[in-house]
């Protein structure tokens, strides 16, 4: 049996659709519930000017969209799908046509972190558009050692940054391979963002510096920053909680109905695979993924019998 057609009906819990218009109907829904919304048009290590044009024009398309109905789209980018490993110069512009266009909708982008042999060109990339448009962001991956110092760099600059564990098999002369070290890392690094947010915007009221974003599933570590928060009575909106379409949806609404803004990573396209097998690359993670979807359900069959008082 093809693999595709093997993945698909599994892969379509985390996948919005095929294309933009079946992903429409899936993200008005998700906006009307009341989530903040980051959209991924699948795709990445494009190999001609053809392919990274498609997919500027499709970001574009993106874009012109949700102008009409006034939404404030953020939009997630792999550096490699515009043609940063063919050729860095068209690459920034392609980059710049997609910011520019959203930074005079109200809309942001940020760019996705790939593996880390790209890790400082799109650091690179990242600085050099936000020298003329702030509404361009990063994600940083927690598990790589160089984080703690990218870190501070882009909080010393002021750029948004999306703060995540790292979904690529990394060496380990690059990158943490304990659970443990890792989660302790990641919360230091988590705290780090939003304490800077709240010493600029409480005590120096600088209302520039960008609300942090967290992206997790891990409930220990949410509940160890909500606690943190809560400590030192921090505002609930002075932090964003980012997590995959499609997994720990018990999680996400609970954490939103509680005041929490909860950002979907949404993603869409054709090219739905790799995304996916990322996901289910290791049988930890598959079993990471199906263990949440049943712990989903029980949640899901709980809220439905408990008794309203």
């Amino acid at each position: 049996m093809n693999i595709e057609k093997l993945i698909y009906p599994f892969a379509k819990r985390f996948i919005a659709g095929r294309d933009f218009d079946s992903a429409i109907p899936v993200i008005s829904q998700l906006i009307t519930d009341g989530y903040d919304i980051t959209i991924d048009y699948l795709g990445e290590i494009s190999k001609t000017d053809e392919d990274c044009d498609k997919a500027v024009d499709q970001y574009i398309d993106i874009i012109k969209y949700y102008e009409l109905i006034n939404y404030p789209l953020d939009i997630s980018i792999k550096p490699t799908q515009l043609g940063l490993l063919l050729n860095k110069d068209k690459c920034y512009a392609r980059f710049n046509e997609i910011v520019q266009r959203a930074y005079l909708c109200g809309m942001t982008v940020r760019l996705d972190m790939e593996d880390s042999t790209v890790t400082q060109d799109t650091i690179d990339l990242c600085l050099k558009i936000h020298k003329e448009f702030p509404n361009i962001g990063i994600a940083l991956q927690s598990n790589i050692y160089r984080t703690d110092q990218d870190l501070t760099y882009m909080m010393e600059k002021g750029v948004s940054v999306r703060l995540v564990k790292g979904a690529y098999k990394e060496q380990i002369s690059i990158a943490y391979q304990r659970k443990d070290l890792l989660h302790d890392v990641f919360l230091k690094q988590a705290l780090r963002l939003v304490s800077d947010r709240c010493r600029s915007y409480y005590h120096f009221k600088n209302d520039t510096t960008p609300i942090p974003a967290i992206g997790t599933h891990d409930e220990q570590l949410i509940d160890d920053i909500l606690g943190y928060l809560n400590r030192f009575n921090i505002a609930k909106d002075d932090l964003i909680i980012e997590m995959l379409y499609g997994i720990r949806r018990d999680l996400s609404f609970s954490l939103q109905k509680q005041g929490y803004c909860v950002r979907l990573y949404v993603p869409f396209g054709e090219d739905w695979l790799p995304y996916t097998l990322r996901r289910l690359r290791e049988y930890k993670n598959l079993k990471f993924i199906i263990s949440n979807i049943i712990k989903e359900m029980w949640n899901e069959q709980y809220r439905r019998r408990k008794p309203t008082s």
